[in-house]
C-alpha cells in the first residue's frame, strides 16, 4: 500500500538524559527537556508518524522502554557537558542490541574545529548522524532522507545543512551550509500545550520555557557567542501565555502532593524585551491564580536595568536578578569580547533589586584569560561594595563549543586545564540487562600564565566564605552596621578568612581545600579509568566524593558548625572594630554585638527543629534599623527599654523547607542543593515582639 504523503513509518525516540542518583531523587539536570520536545513536535508537525515520537528524560525509562518494545528506527540524544558521557553510553548500549538503529546526536558539547569534530566522530562510532546549531531543521531533514531510502544509509545522497557525519565508505560528509534558522518560533508546536510533556509534571522535575533564542553578545565563554546565534528568534506573546497558564494549572496539583513548585526560563537575556514584560504578568497572574511559581530562575539581562527590574517588580521579586560580571578588569574584558556589555549597568541592578524586593546576585568567572589573583579580589570587592544579595562565583569550564575552548585559545593564555566529575553527574544504569557505570567530566581552568594554581586555591577559600558569611544576606544585620560606620564589608570577610585559623570551623575549611584539591586530575584519561574501577561509582552516588564544595560545605557550616560561624563572625567583627579603633567605643560595639546576635538567631534551626522556641532580648530597635534606608545614628535606636522577641517560622517556610528537603534529600549534599536554588533570606526566622523586658536581664549570647 502506498504512504500517503509526508506520512513515515519511522518510529523515533529522544532522549534529553540527566542522571538521576541511587534514590532517583537526586536529579543531575532538573528541568523538562525542552529541547528534544521542541523538535518531537517539530517533527510531528511536518510528518505523520504511525507512532508518536517518545521523549525520555530518565535512562531507567529507557530501560523499561526497550522492555516493552524493540528499539526504535532513530533514536537521538542530547550532549551537554553535563550528560555527554551518559548519552554516548546508551547509544553505545543500543547499538549493541540493535546495530541498524541510526544514532542521531546533537548539542553544544562538539568541537568548533573540522580537525577536532571529525576526531570526535570518528572516536564515537555509535553516532550516526551529528546535528549542528537548532535541531528542528535540520531532525527533520535527517528523518526525511531515510525515509526516502528506506533506512539504507548506503544509498543517502550526501551532506545535508548542519550535518555532520562518517559515511558508509568512511568519509567525512560536511555540508558547507547551516540549516536555516527558525525565525518565527511558532512554527514549533508547543510540547506543554499539544500535552507532549505531561508525563514530566512528577514533582521532581521543574518546567522549563523559553521565550527566545539568540543572544547579541559574544563572550568567547560561551556556547551563544557564536555568530550563527547572534539574531533574536521569538514565540508569540499570546503563546507564552499559554503555556504559563497551562503549567500553573498543573502545577498547582504538583504542589499539592509535595512537587516542586519553580520555575527556569531558558532565555539568555530575560527582562531586556518589552515582550518581557508580558510573561512577566503571565506569571504574576499564575502566582495568583495558581500559587506557581514559587521561585524564577533565569538569566536576567546584561543591559536594559530599566526593563529588567520592571519585569522584577511585577513578578513580586520572584525572579532572581543576575548581574553576569564575571569580571570587572577590563584586560578581561577585553579577551573575552564583552565590549558590548555595560558593567555599570549591571553593578547598578544590585542597588535597585531591594526597591522591587527582589533577590539580585552576581556571577563571576575565576581564570579568565588575563585574571588574577589581585584583579579577581578586586572584582569580589566591587561586587559585595554594590550590594548583590548572592555573589555566584564559577570556575572556568572549557566548553569544546565555545571559542576559549579550542586549542589556540588555550595554549595562547596559557591555561593550565584539570578534570573533575561533575557534581551529580554520575550512576550505573541496567540497560537491557546489561550494567553501565558512568559519570561525565568537566575540564576547568585552574592556572594561567597569570594565576598560579595558589592563587586558584586562595581564590577558591575566599568563594567558600563568600557563598557562608556573605551570600544571601544571612548576616545582612551585621553587614549594614558595619556599612553605617563606612566600614569596608569586603575587608571583614577578610579579615574571616584569618579568624577561621585556630577556630571551631578550621577543619571545616581545611576539608573544604583537601577536597578542592583532590577532585581535580592532571591527566583525563586517568580519571576515566578511574571512574571504572570497583566500587568508585559506588562512592560518588554515596555521596563520599563528587559533590558540589560551595554549597555542600554551606550546608555542613549551617547544619553543623553554626555556632563556630557566629564566633567567627564575632572575632572578625572585633578586628575591624580595632583597626579603625572603635572597639573602644561600647556604643558601637553593643550594636554591632545585637545586630550579630539578631542574625544568629534568625537562622536557628531553619533546616531542623524548626518548631524550637528560639526568643531574645535586645536594647536597640532592631526592626527599624533594618528598614531604614541609609546611614543613621545608632542613637536614634536605642530603646528607653529593652524589647524582647521570639523568632519563628511560618507555615509557609515550614512547607517550602519540607517539599525541599523531601526531594533533595536532609544529607549536606541534598542540602546544598536546595540553598543553591532557595531565596535564603525567605526562609530564616520572623522576628515577633513579645513586650518591654525591661530588668529582665542583659543580652544574652549565642
Amino acid at each position: 500500500m502506498e504512504k500517503l504523503k509526508n506520512q513515515t513509518n519511522i518510529r523515533a525516540w529522544l532522549a534529553d538524559l540527566t542522571y538521576t542518583g541511587q534514590d532517583t531523587q537526586s536529579l543531575g539536570a532538573d528541568t523538562f527537556p525542552l529541547a528534544v520536545g521542541c523538535i518531537a513536535t517539530y517533527a510531528e508537525k511536518q510528518l505523520q508518524f504511525s507512532r508518536p515520537i517518545r521523549l525520555f528524560r530518565y535512562p531507567e525509562n529507557v530501560d523499561q522502554a526497550l522492555k516493552e518494545e524493540d528499539p526504535p528506527h532513530v533514536f537521538g540524544f542530547s550532549n551537554f557537558v553535563w550528560n555527554s558521557a551518559l548519552s554516548l553510553a546508551i547509544a553505545r548500549r543500543i547499538k549493541e542490541l540493535s546495530p541498524e538503529t541510526v544514532i542521531v546526536m546533537g548539542g553544544p558539547n562538539y568541537p568548533l574545529t573540522s580537525e577536532k569534530q571529525e576526531s570526535f566522530l570518528r572516536q564515537h562510532p555509535e553516532i550516526d548522524f551529528y546535528v549542528l546549531h537548532e535541531g528542528e531543521v535540520a531532525f527533520l531533514n535527517i528523518l526525511k532522507a531515510l525515509d526516502e531510502v528506506g533506512m539504507d544509509l548506503k544509498k543517502l545522497g550526501g551532506a545535508m545543512p548542519s550535518v555532520q557525519y562518517i559515511d558508509q565508505n568512511g568519509k567525512l560528509m560536511v555540508s558547507p551550509m547551516s540549516a536555516e534558522r527558525i525565525r518565527d518560533l511558532d512554527e514549533i508546536p508547543s510540547p506543554y500545550l499539544t500535552g507532549k510533556f505531561d508525563e514530566f509534571f512528577d514533582g521532581r522535575l521543574w518546567p522549563l520555557i523559553q521565550t527566545k533564542r539568540g543572544c547579541p553578545f559574544k563572550c568567547t565563554f560561551c556556547t551563544e557567542g557564536l555568530d550563527f546565534y547572534d539574531k533574536i528568534s521569538r514565540f508569540s506573546v499570546s503563546t507564552v501565555r499559554s503555556e504559563v497558564e497551562y503549567i500553573g494549572r498543573k502545577m498547582e496539583k504538583v504542589r499539592a502532593q509535595g512537587g516542586r513548585n519553580d520555575l527556569y526560563i531558558a532565555d539568555s537575556n530575560f527582562g531586556m524585551y518589552k515582550e518581557d514584560i508580558e510573561t512577566a504578568k503571565a506569571l504574576a497572574g499564575s502566582r495568583a491564580m495558581f500559587g506557581w511559581p514559587d521561585h524564577i530562575n533565569t538569566s536576567t539581562g546584561k543591559n536594559k536595568k530599566e526593563r529588567v527590574l520592571e519585569v522584577a517588580s511585577i513578578v513580586d521579586g520572584k525572579i532572581v536578578l543576575s548581574g553576569s560580571v564575571q569580571s570587572l578588569d577590563l584586560d578581561v574584558l577585553e579577551n573575552i569580547k564583552r565590549k558590548n556589555i555595560s558593567p555599570d549597568e549591571l553593578m547598578e541592578l544590585a542597588k535597585e533589586a531591594e526597591n522591587v524586593d527582589a533577590n539580585s546576585y552576581c556571577e563571576l568567572i575565576l581564570g579568565l584569560p588575563g585574571e588574577t589573583r589581585d584583579s579577581h579580589f578586586k572584582t569580589l570587592e566591587a561586587t559585595v561594595k554594590a550590594g548583590f544579595n548572592k555573589i555566584i562565583p564559577y570556575q572556568l569550564m572549557i566548553l569544546h563549543g565555545s571559542e576559549l575552548g579550542t586549542a589556540e585559545t588555550i595554549e595562547k593564555y596559557g591555561m593550565e586545564i584539570r578534570s573533575r566529575v561533575l557534581p551529580r553527574a554520575f550512576g550505573s544504569y541496567d540497560i537491557s540487562g546489561k550494567k553501565i557505570k558512568v559519570a561525565d567530566i568537566e575540564d576547568i581552568c585552574v592556572a594561567s600564565k597569570t594565576l598560579s594554581y595558589e592563587d586558584y586555591l586562595e581564590c577558591r577559600q575566599m568563594h567558600l566564605i563568600i557563598t557562608i558569611f556573605y551570600n544571601d544576606v544571612i548576616f545582612s544585620t551585621v553587614a549594614k552596621a558595619l556599612i553605617t560606620h563606612q566600614l569596608s564589608v569586603f575587608r571583614w570577610l577578610e579579615l574571616i578568612s584569618q579568624s577561621i585559623i585556630g577556630s571551631s570551623v578550621e577543619e571545616l575549611f581545611q576539608d573544604f581545600r583537601k577536597h578542592t584539591d583532590t577532585e581535580l586530575w592532571k591527566d583525563r584519561k586517568e580519571l576515566e579509568a578511574f571512574i571504572q574501577s570497583p566500587g568508585v561509582i559506588e562512592k560518588y552516588t554515596n555521596g563520599e566524593i563528587g559533590f558540589n564544595l560551595l554549597y555542600t560545605f554551606k550546608a555542613k557550616a549551617f547544619t553543623q558548625y553554626l555556632k563556630g560561624i557566629v564566633e567567627v563572625v564575632r572575632t572578625a567583627t572585633h578586628r575591624l572594630l580595632k583597626e579603625v579603633n572603635f572597639l573602644e567605643d561600647r556604643k558601637i560595639l553593643g550594636f554591632v554585638e545585637s545586630a550579630i546576635l539578631w542574625d544568629s538567631k534568625r537562622m536557628t534551626d531553619i533546616l531542623g527543629g524548626m518548631d524550637n522556641e528560639v526568643s531574645e532580648t535586645f536594647p536597640y530597635n532592631m526592626l527599624q534599623f533594618i528598614s531604614d534606608h541609609g546611614s543613621k545614628d545608632i542613637s536614634l535606636y536605642e530603646l528607653s527599654a529593652p524589647e524582647r522577641f521570639r523568632f519563628e517560622l511560618n507555615g509557609e517556610q515550614k512547607d517550602y523547607v519540607h517539599r525541599n528537603l523531601a526531594i533533595f534529600g536532609e544529607d549536606a549534599p541534598g542540602i546544598g542543593r536546595f540553598l543553591s536554588n532557595a531565596h535564603t533570606s525567605k526562609l530564616l526566622r520572623l522576628p515577633i515582639p513579645l513586650e518591654s523586658a525591661k530588668d529582665k536581664g542583659k543580652i544574652g549570647t549565642f
